[in-house]
């Protein structure tokens, strides 16, 4: 092999060698800016995550009819799910009598802010809007469903055990409520179609 052809084949090296190092430089830049990225991405939806719930709660008491509403709502629903199981519910403005058995419901009794909860967070999160429109009217009647069964649930308890109906209602349901939304949301972020990030910035050229 004549000199020149040793030198020509040495700058091929050469050339090939500088690139991958340039790679493996932007590519380590890339792993130590993910972390950086990934903490903005949650931030981000903390505080978009706060102002919504502000906001809605804003809402909810310029606006009392919303309340009223929810609470009209929950208590048909109820009724009829009362009829469905073949008794007689006895309404009288927010309270279902069952036999002996009353319940009184109030803005707290409905899905209301469970599916405020749910509905703003999915809002917050990065995502198409059309399967975020999705998931929360998925979550509207699943919560809503929800909801009555809970108080269906409330008042078998009332009728049977009335001495645990406060830590039924107080602790077991509003737990088991958190948990419910806390699922429907994951459940949500594990079908959402993924959304691509941008590249990271190289800031290492190749060699030419």
């Amino acid at each position: 092999m004549s000199r020149r052809g040793r030198r020509s084949g040495a700058g091929a090296r050469s050339a090939v060698n500088a690139r991958s190092a340039a790679n493996a430089r932007s590519a380590a830049s890339a792993r130590a800016a993910a972390p950086g990225d990934d903490r903005g991405h949650v931030i981000g939806f903390v505080v978009r995550l706060g102002a919504g719930w502000a906001i809605a709660t804003v809402v909810l008491a310029l606006v009392p009819q919303i309340e009223g509403s929810m609470v009209a709502g929950t208590v048909a629903s109820v009724a009829a799910a009362i009829r469905l199981a073949g008794m007689r519910p006895e309404i009288a403005g927010n309270m279902i009598h069952v036999g002996a058995t009353g319940l009184r419901i109030i803005p707290e009794c409905t899905p209301m802010m469970p599916f405020l909860m749910f509905a703003i967070a999915l809002a917050a999160h990065p995502g198409d809007p059309r399967w975020k429109l999705i998931g929360i009217a998925a979550g509207a009647v699943l919560l809503w469903a929800f909801n009555v069964l809970r108080t269906l649930a409330l008042m078998a308890t009332l009728a049977r055990w009335p001495n645990a109906f406060r830590f039924v209602h107080v602790y077991l349901w509003q737990t088991v409520t958190l948990l419910a939304v806390a699922g429907l949301f994951l459940a949500w972020l594990r079908f959402a179609p993924r959304v691509p990030r941008a590249p990271a910035p190289r800031t290492d050229a190749p060699a030419a």
